[in-house]
């Protein structure tokens, strides 16, 4: 069937996505290569080796003693401890640890206040992401009310479109190439912020170019046809240059499977970097391309319902075919429906190019400059012959977007401060394109002067079709956000640090509606619907807002070791199109959504004491106010929303502690504590103040420990680490409300052993390393999302579906390196 629709699809669109783009990019980097040209003979600064082989210019390091800068590389535990804010790093050794198939998501789930719901064990599935009960991603779409407040960027590089609002954690579908993420609890630093911080961000830095030349090259196989490989090459350094190529393709099926179809998924991703060294400073080129594609598992109903079987709807009288009854109690808790009664197939693209400029200008002030354009799409490709109206049988998504941007600014270190000034901007096309029809179903007016009559085209009846669906919109969004920000960094003395920040932002959005262009059999203004359900219900519109945000940190360092610090921020994000606003609400309505925040903790670093090394401990008390959301609410049997607006209140206590207390042990723990809450909730006219926020767990923990031995040459290193996700409220799709109804608590333990065989120095094989990693293994049966259905899946209001966890899941993998 897509062998057909995807052709017909591209070539209505083609003038949004073809090679138009890349005249873009190369624009992009001939502009940065000339930007370097002025510079090019200034004052020098030494460059070091970190001692792990990767370059570090010691112009950027000086740079420490102002705002911490979590887009420039990943914190060290010194720069977080002089910080005044939160922020916590997933390390290289925690990321070996999630298994050779871990993607983004499954990253992100060992830092405190992190929890996720994916729909499957690799990168691939789509998952959704909250930190501290801000939210990014598609976990499953109910009750998400605070969605896309959470900024993502690659190597600093944003990765969220900044119309629609919302990351997906499958544009990085695997973690071979990630060095680190670093984790910002709140808006931070002006100087870290791009257009979406309001609940907080993340950095995902990739690996870096090497001064010496060396190789990787791994595999992996695991549980449900999981396999995949990956590489990386470093070309060492020559007269200041430098470059690494990475890569990795995967594959897997799903522990949801059933009846012969096992929900299977792809994915690849290719990363690049060029670097220029020069006296003074150094330029970067880097490119980024990923795709991923998964099919979704439908959720499975909790308990049997005699209407709910295996074999789906009869597609003319709506009533279920005979036969077994379909729950996790009767056909299996991890058993989905046959292929040919539902699936849904999300292919996603990426396509990341950016330049990154530092030069030290002279003894007291450098300049920085991040150049980046990005492509991205989303398709939705679904079938769906159970509960769904039977003039949605086939359903077809596109949402594809451009994006371009720039960020410079100076950074000038004076004696008793170190202050930065800069801006950004960015330039957003996004456009959505939405397809619902059933190929069977003759076409019928649905309002005018032939309601109820047959479509005829040249005199003939016709079928829905892609070109007269019944569920359709087209619409575009131009979205332009700009932003000039000063962050100082003032030490009256050698114990205080304080971090005052402005930044005024600009967020311009032009909404336009494009039905009538893409479907002139369904609609004869844009926003009627002759034939079929228009969802762009609103004409073209534009809204801009300026906004100022403040924000101030304190620091006060006890001793050497032990610290406390305090920090409040204002952040805004622009009216977002992740949930149609634009086509649903009279723009002059509308408000950009707000957060204000503040926090209090404490840090201790240790960097050397008995059973001690290398020891970091943080807690810290937060509070954050979403004011201005609007929240999106499924309807049965229709491809758009009500919606409800509000307003949320999180706060709760973030802790996390690492140790190295022997030279061959690493010791860590993270965990949270959280209370979530509207303290506005208004849909239908009724007000339901107080109601608890739903999928957000009221406390998470995680901890591990790794061993490390050495016995004839081989290092060997067990490990084993613990994961806990506490109970959460469930949302009701078909009341629209939240509920105190609880989805309990569960727990998984792992394990994993790294073998590591050493060569001798003569040969060019550096390092060959055995990996085996047991998720889960005790092989808990949990449920990870819950939810009452509207009756959208199988026709069945009120009915509590549910995605299951991973049970008991296995990898082996192997690493050869080489010098």
């Amino acid at each position: 069937m897509y062998k057909v629709m995807e052709p017909y699809i591209y070539r209505r669109h083609k003038k949004f996505m073809g090679p138009t783009s890349y005249k873009h990019i190369f624009f992009l980097l001939g502009t940065t290569a000339m930007a370097t040209l002025p510079f090019s003979h200034t004052a020098s600064a030494q460059t070091v080796s970190s001692g792990s082989g990767t370059v570090v210019n010691a112009g950027e390091v000086t740079a420490s003693s102002g705002a911490l800068n979590t887009l420039l590389k990943l914190p060290t535990k010194r720069e977080i401890f002089n910080s005044t804010q939160s922020i916590k790093v997933v390390g290289r050794k925690q990321i070996k640890a999630l298994g050779p198939a871990a993607g983004a998501a499954q990253a992100l789930a060992v830092a405190p206040g992190v929890s996720i719901e994916a729909d499957g064990t690799s990168g691939s599935p789509r998952a959704g992401i909250s930190i501290n009960g801000m939210k990014t991603g598609w976990g499953n779409i109910a009750g998400n009310s605070n969605d896309g407040t959470v900024m993502v960027t690659f190597d600093g590089v944003p990765m969220v479109d900044p119309a629609y609002g919302v990351w997906q954690a499958s544009e990085i579908p695997n973690l071979s190439f990630i060095k680190g993420v670093s984790v910002t609890y709140g808006p931070g630093y002006p100087i870290n912020r791009w257009y979406d911080n309001i609940g907080g961000g993340l950095n995902f830095v990739p690996i870096e170019p090497t001064a010496k030349a060396q190789a990787d090259i791994g595999g992996y196989f695991g549980s449900y046809g999981a396999r995949g490989t990956n590489f990386s090459f470093d070309t060492g350094e020559h007269d200041g240059w430098s470059a690494v190529f990475a890569g990795t393709i995967g594959r897997s099926g799903n522990y949801l499977s059933g009846y012969g179809f096992d929900n299977p998924s792809n994915n690849y991703a290719y990363y690049a970097k060029i670097i220029k060294k020069f006296p003074g400073g150094r330029i970067s080129i880097g490119g980024f391309a990923s795709r991923s594609s998964a099919y979704r598992p439908v959720p499975i109903p909790v308990s049997p319902n005699s209407q709910v079987t295996i074999n789906g709807d009869n597609p003319i009288t709506g009533n279920p075919y005979p036969g077994p009854i379909y729950s996790q109690q009767t056909t299996g808790f991890y058993n989905t429906l046959p292929k040919s009664i539902y699936y849904k197939r999300i292919p996603i693209r990426t396509y990341l190019i950016y330049s990154k400029f530092f030069d030290r200008l002279d003894s007291i002030s450098s300049f920085h400059n991040i150049l980046f354009y990005r492509y991205g799409e989303r398709i939705h490709e679904h079938y769906d012959n159970y509960g769904q109206s039977n003039n949605v049988l086939i359903q077809y998504y596109n949402a594809h977007s451009q994006t371009f941007g720039d960020k410079a600014y100076f950074t000038f270190k004076l004696p008793y401060n170190t202050l930065s000034i800069g801006g950004y901007a960015v330039y957003n096309k996004f456009n959505s394109f939405l397809d619902y029809y059933n190929p069977n179903n003759p076409a019928v007016y649905s309002s005018g002067p032939n309601v109820g009559q047959p479509v005829l085209i040249n005199g003939t009846p016709v079928n829905y079709s892609l070109a007269i669906p019944h569920n359709f919109h087209n619409s575009f969004l131009y979205e332009t956000d700009l932003a000039a920000f000063a962050q100082d960094v003032i030490r009256p003395n050698k114990n205080i640090r304080l971090t005052p920040g402005l930044s005024v932002v600009s967020m311009h959005t032009d909404f336009v509606n494009n039905s009538l262009a893409t479907f002139p059999y369904n609609t004869t203004t844009g926003l009627d619907s002759v034939v079929g359900v228009n969802g762009d219900r609103r004409p073209n519109s534009s809204t801009n807002f300026v906004e100022f945000e403040p924000s101030i940190g304190a620091s006060y360092k006890i001793n050497k070791n032990i610290a406390l610090y305090a920090n409040y921020s204002t952040a805004y994000k622009g009216v977002g199109g992740a949930s149609g606003t634009y086509a649903h609400f009279d723009a002059a309505t509308l408000k950009p959504q707000k957060s204000n925040q503040y926090q209090l903790g404490i840090k201790i670093l240790i960097p050397n004491a008995p059973y001690l090394h290398h020891a970091i401990f943080s807690a810290n008390y937060y509070h954050l106010n979403d004011l201005n959301q609007i929240i999106p609410i499924p309807i049965a049997n229709q491809n758009y929303k009500r919606f409800a607006s509000g307003s949320s209140v999180f706060h709760g206590f973030n802790i996390y502690f690492e140790d190295d207390p022997k030279y061959n042990i690493h010791v860590y723990a993270n965990a949270s504590f959280e209370s979530a809450n509207y303290s506005n909730y208004v849909t239908g006219g009724q007000s339901y103040n107080g109601l608890p926020i739903s999928n957000v767990p009221w406390v998470t923990f995680n901890s591990g420990l790794y061993y490390s031995f050495f016995k004839s040459n081989i290092l060997y290193q067990p490990r084993i680490w613990y994961q806990y996700t506490g109970s959460q409220n469930i949302y009701n799709n078909n009341t629209g409300l939240p509920t105190r109804n609880k989805l309990g608590g569960y727990g998984i333990l792992n394990l994993g052993m790294k073998v590591a065989l050493a060569t001798p120095k003569t040969t060019f094989v550096h390092a060959i390393d055995f990996n085996v990693d047991l998720l889960n293994v005790l092989n808990n049966k949990y449920n990870a999302f819950e939810y009452y259905s509207g009756g959208g899946y199988y026709g069945v209001p009120g009915q509590l579906l549910a995605e299951p966890g991973a049970p008991f899941t296995a990898y082996g993998s192997l690493n050869v390196k080489f010098r």
